[in-house]
């Protein structure tokens, strides 16, 4: 079927909220694992007894058996991360749409959708006359010649279709048949009819950053706290500083992980996949429905496939925890209190109301332990200071040999 239009308010434009945000997604990703010392058995001592992995007493140098030289890593990023005025104007583009704000001018002096257009719209699909889930959405941007959503995914065959010819407030509608293995038992080679409500037409032409007014930029980030066109500009920049500075980790960490050796215990990473489970499950299966169901219905996966993916991701995750633990070990890096509680507070402040006090936090984190999962955040607060030590240190060019800027004032929390 179409993308759904995602009308949630994206904090995009606060760095640190963005960094943290992703950090969050990052850590609920392997939520409830804690790699760390000082806990209360050792690996070895785990035996076949059912364990959080926050009681592991992780030995960084043990796990960590070749540690790759961290010293002047030469990467190479994408020329797609170079900071310039097409990059900016993409983000901005990017920015805009995840507001639910215009990100292409509107068209004025007409009122009728010709092809090349693209319509703003609400549409709802109706099957044997009623209204089916997932059919619906509303202020969705549509590029009516690639049938497809603007900026993203592309529609059945024959989706945008009706709208060529409509004019501004028309109501039109469009029958249009899903594929035989489409995903959906209810929808699979099923014809169902779309009405669509037009509520504006636009060129393909972005919203330029230089175009817009600070009473403009006010109405849409004010709340973000950016109300000047050159605020704004100044964010960008910065936003997009830190998105080359999480490319930049991001080859980071596959280097150390490709040229290091690292032993993860077997009951360490089982207890930190059953956390995963059992977190997923609780998060996302509702009303009775089991994990094999919502798998197959979401992800058209079994659960064996989502465990080897899961258990994929975690391996990784853990090898980059133990490597750049121990090199934080190694290069003395200390817990600043103040710096951490920071790093905690903008947690909650990033968790749209999941939190309201670190206490909260360390909860969630440690699986429903809260020394447990404050003792996990400091050492993945350690693994970032250490990521964000050998980053420093990296020799980071663009595919086209050129330099890539100083992103020093970046942080590893956005991983």
């Amino acid at each position: 079927m179409s993308e759904k239009k995602n009308t949630g308010k994206k904090a995009v434009i606060a760095v640190i909220v963005i960094a943290l945000i992703v950090v969050i997604i990052a850590l609920v990703a392997v939520i409830s694992g804690k790699s760390k010392k000082g806990g209360s058995k050792s690996a070895t001592e785990a035996g076949t007894e059912a364990m959080r992995s926050g009681q592991f007493d992780i030995d960084y140098a043990k796990q960590v058996t070749k540690l790759a030289d961290y010293s002047g890593i030469a990467i190479t990023v994408s020329n797609d991360y170079e900071i310039n005025d097409t990059a900016k104007q993409k983000y901005l583009t990017n920015v805009l749409q995840s507001y639910g704000a215009d990100a292409y001018k509107q068209v004025t002096d007409r009122d009728t959708v010709a092809d090349g257009d693209y319509v703003k719209v609400d549409y709802t699909g109706y099957k044997d006359g009623k209204a089916f889930d997932g059919g619906s959405a509303t202020d969705v941007m549509l590029d009516v010649t690639n049938n497809s959503q603007v900026g993203g995914s592309s529609f059945i065959d024959g989706f945008t279709k009706p709208l060529i010819g409509a004019k501004v407030g028309d109501k039109v509608k469009g029958d249009v048949t899903f594929p035989e293995d489409y995903g959906n038992d209810d929808l699979n080679g099923q014809t169902v009819t779309f009405e669509y409500t037009v509520k504006g037409i636009y060129s393909a032409d972005p919203v330029a950053l230089a175009d817009m007014t600070d009473e403009q930029v006010n109405t849409v980030f004010g709340k973000a706290g950016v109300t000047t066109n050159a605020q704004l500009t100044t964010q960008i920049e910065k936003d997009l500083k830190q998105q080359l500075y999480s490319a930049e980790v991001d080859k980071i960490k596959s280097y150390m992980i490709e040229n290091s050796t690292v032993e993860i215990p077997d009951e360490y990473l089982q207890a930190r996949l059953n956390e995963y489970i059992a977190s997923f499950t609780k998060e996302n299966v509702k009303d009775g429905q089991t994990l094999k169901k919502y798998l197959k219905s979401n992800y058209n996966m079994t659960v064996d496939q989502a465990t080897e993916k899961w258990k994929e991701n975690l391996t990784d995750q853990i090898k980059t925890e133990f490597i750049f633990g121990l090199i934080a070990e190694k290069e003395n890096i200390k817990m600043d209190d103040d710096a951490f509680n920071s790093y905690v507070d903008y947690i909650v402040s990033a968790s749209n109301g999941q939190f309201s006090k670190a206490s909260e936090v360390y909860k969630y984190f440690g699986s429903g332990h809260k020394d447990e999962g404050k003792t996990y955040l400091k050492n993945q607060y350690l693994v970032n200071k250490a990521i964000d030590t050998v980053t420093e240190k990296a020799n980071v060019t663009f595919e086209d040999g050129s330099a890539a800027p100083d992103t020093s004032s970046g942080s590893a929390d956005a991983e």
